[in-house]
C-alpha cells in the first residue's frame, strides 16, 4: 500500500515542474517580444529624425541658409528686381517724354508754295543780255545798238508767264518787237515782246506770277538771233535789268 501511494505523488509533483519552467518561458518570450517591439520603435525614431536632418542638411546652401529661406529671399530678390527694372523703364519713359515736350516744335513750311517772282518761260536761258551802255552787235540789222532788254531762249509756242502778279495795262503790237503786253507789277513795268498772235489775256486783267499770258512768237527786229522772248523792265521810270528784278536783287 505504502509503495502505491509514494508512485502517485512522484508524477504530480513531476508536472508541477513543468508548469512552472513553462511559465518561466512564457514571461521570457513575453520580456524579449518587448524588449524587440521597444527597440524596432527606437530604430524607426531614429530612422526617421536622421533622414529629416540629412534631408535639411543636403537642402542647405554654401551659406548655410536653409533652402526654404533661400527660396523666400529669392523670391524677394526676383521682386525687387521687378520692381527696379519697372523703375528704370518708368524713368527713361518719363526721360523720354520730358526731352520730346522740351524738343522745340518743327517749324511749319510757309503755306506759300510759289515765289513771288518767277522767270518768264521754262528752263529760261539768257540769249542776249542786257546793255545800255554798250552797244552789241544785232545779226537781224547788221549794225551795233543798244540792248534794253533780255532775250530768254525759247521755241516758238511755248508759254509765257507773268513774273509777278500785277494788271495789264496794254495789249499791242511794235513793228520791231513784234506782238507785247505791258504788265504793271508791284516792284516794276514789264514789256513782254515777241509774243504770237494766240492771245491770253486783255487790258485790265489781274494776273498771278508764273500765269500763263501768252506764248513765244517772234521779235521782228531780232529774228535771226532765233527763237526767244524778249522782255524790257522799269523800275521807277528808269530802263532796269531783267535779271536783276528775276533775281531779286532790286531793293
Amino acid at each position: 500500500m505504502r509503495n502505491t501511494n509514494k508512485n502517485e505523488k512522484k508524477p504530480l509533483k513531476n508536472n508541477m515542474g513543468f508548469y512552472i519552467a513553462l511559465g518561466i518561458c512564457i514571461v521570457t518570450i513575453a520580456a524579449a517580444a518587448w524588449t524587440t517591439y521597444g527597440s524596432v520603435l527606437e530604430y524607426q525614431s531614429d530612422s526617421t529624425d536622421g533622414t529629416d536632418s540629412s534631408e535639411v542638411e543636403a537642402a542647405e546652401d554654401v551659406s548655410g541658409e536653409s533652402y526654404e529661406r533661400s527660396l523666400l529671399t529669392d523670391d524677394e530678390s526676383s521682386a525687387e528686381g521687378s520692381q527696379k527694372e519697372s523703375s528704370e523703364q518708368k524713368a527713361e519713359t518719363s526721360a523720354e517724354e520730358t526731352q520730346t515736350e522740351s524738343m522745340p516744335a518743327e517749324e511749319t513750311p510757309s503755306e506759300e508754295t510759289s515765289k513771288s517772282v518767277v522767270f518768264p518761260v521754262a528752263d529760261a536761258k539768257v540769249m542776249k543780255g542786257f546793255s545800255v551802255s554798250a552797244p552789241v552787235f544785232s545779226k537781224t540789222t547788221s549794225d551795233w545798238r543798244t540792248h534794253g532788254g533780255v532775250d530768254f531762249e525759247a521755241p516758238k509756242g511755248t508759254a509765257v508767264c507773268a513774273v509777278s502778279s500785277g494788271t495789264v495795262k496794254a495789249v499791242g503790237n511794235d513793228p520791231m518787237l513784234g506782238n507785247y503786253i505791258i504788265i504793271e507789277h508791284e516792284k516794276c513795268t514789264a514789256r513782254y515782246c515777241g509774243l504770237s498772235d494766240k492771245g491770253v489775256v486783255s487790258e485790265g486783267d489781274n494776273v498771278e506770277a508764273g500765269s500763263t499770258i501768252g506764248y513765244v512768237g517772234t521779235v521782228p527786229c531780232e529774228v535771226l538771233d532765233g527763237d526767244h522772248i524778249h522782255i524790257e523792265t522799269l523800275v521807277n521810270g528808269d530802263v532796269t535789268d531783267p535779271v536783276v528784278i528775276l533775281e531779286n536783287r532790286h531793293k
